[in-house]
């Protein structure tokens, strides 16, 4: 095994941003299935393309706006059926929003691997006004996403505790006799739990964690453990509601805790 990544999070994302606008080149008219609900990081809405006349490719198209542009060095996708349609996904990037030949792809195309969280890094190409998802080859299915975001990457650092990537807790009702045995058992769902700490932390680390924190919130957000190798170790988690990381003996340095929790796809 070759040298674990440092721990990212992937939140930051240009997509919402003041004066940008984001469209779908269709999408399904028979319920709600707006395009916007991409980038609000929950689960329980999702973009669908429109079902009769289904075009291929769709295009999800973000301009940031006059006098704006936005990086990205990332692109994931969550709640999808990508991987089943067989469809390839590709983002682009323009300097004129043309769309006529002047576009570059950000990395190759590619389907992905299955219809769980799905994360590209790529090479950051600059600050651009014009962007678009592209998914093609899905035939007559018509592609749906739940969130879509694209930007900029936060990396943390190694954790400095032992930590178990895998935690979770079956989150279940139990119904019992009036002499106590069990006789009913519902499961509702499996959550994932992950506690990182990073001791003797300089401001330079502190600064990202604080930043995300006071700027995303509880909000949802994609955290890769170690993308070297465990790739596929993308987890949709939120933090706790705690914000507290000090000093330690030193006066220099702090000790970060961060306490992540999310539902088991």
């Amino acid at each position: 095994m070759v040298q674990w990544a440092k721990i990212k999070f992937f939140w930051d994302t240009m997509l919402g941003g003041s004066g940008s606008t984001l469209t779908a080149s269709s999408t399904e008219s028979s319920a709600d299935y707006d395009v916007d609900y991409l980038y609000n990081m929950f689960e329980t809405n999702i973009w669908k393309a429109e079902d009769t006349a289904l075009a291929d490719p769709q295009y999800i198209t973000f301009d940031a706006g006059a006098g704006n542009a936005g990086d990205a060095d990332y692109l994931a996708i969550f709640g999808h059926n990508l991987n089943a349609a067989g469809a390839t996904v590709t983002l682009q990037h323009s300097t004129t929003g043309a769309w006529a030949g002047e576009e570059v792809d950000a990395f190759t195309g590619e389907v992905p691997s299955a219809d769980t969280v799905y994360l590209k890094e790529f090479t950051a190409p600059g600050a651009r006004r014009y962007w678009r998802l592209r998914i093609s080859g899905h035939g007559s299915t018509a592609p749906y996403m739940a969130i879509c975001v694209w930007g900029g990457k936060t990396e943390l650092d190694w954790a400095s505790s032992a930590f178990d990537p895998y935690e979770q807790k079956v989150v279940e009702k139990a119904t019992m006799s009036y002499g106590g045995y069990l006789t009913g058992l519902h499961t509702q769902y499996t959550e994932r739990s992950m506690s990182l700490r990073f001791s003797d932390a300089d401001s330079t680390l502190y600064d990202k964690v604080k930043n995300w924190f006071e700027t995303h919130g509880m909000r949802n957000l994609f955290v890769a453990w170690d993308t070297t190798n465990s790739p596929a170790d993308v987890f949709l988690m939120r933090p706790s509601s705690k914000f507290r990381n000090p000093f330690n003996q030193t006066g220099l340095y702090r000790d970060i805790s961060i306490s992540l929790s999310g539902r088991r796809e």
